[in-house]
């Protein structure tokens, strides 16, 4: 299934205007973020990592598998990326 990159944009530029709302809670949200895209448990995540976890939360949200989502399925989605720590 071929990710639309305009919604990857979209849910990341979404995200880092909420990430300064979330300063307080950086480190804990950072870490519980590494550790659920860290496949390879190097401390670090990568491009590939990160795709793959927004990939993952993407088809879960698409629900009628059709490659796109609504407003609200975009919503419900950045809400859970920002409680991943993304």
């Amino acid at each position: 299934m071929v990710f639309s990159r305009r919604i990857l944009a979209a849910a990341i530029i979404g995200t880092a205007f909420l990430v300064p709302a979330a300063h307080a809670r950086e480190d804990m949200d950072a870490d519980k973020f590494v550790k659920m895209c860290d496949t390879d448990k190097d401390g670090m995540v990568s491009k590939s990592e990160m795709m793959k976890h927004v990939e993952k939360m993407f088809d879960k949200h698409d629900a009628k598998k059709a490659g796109k989502l609504d407003k609200r399925q975009v919503e419900l989605f950045l809400i859970e990326l920002m409680k991943s720590g993304g």
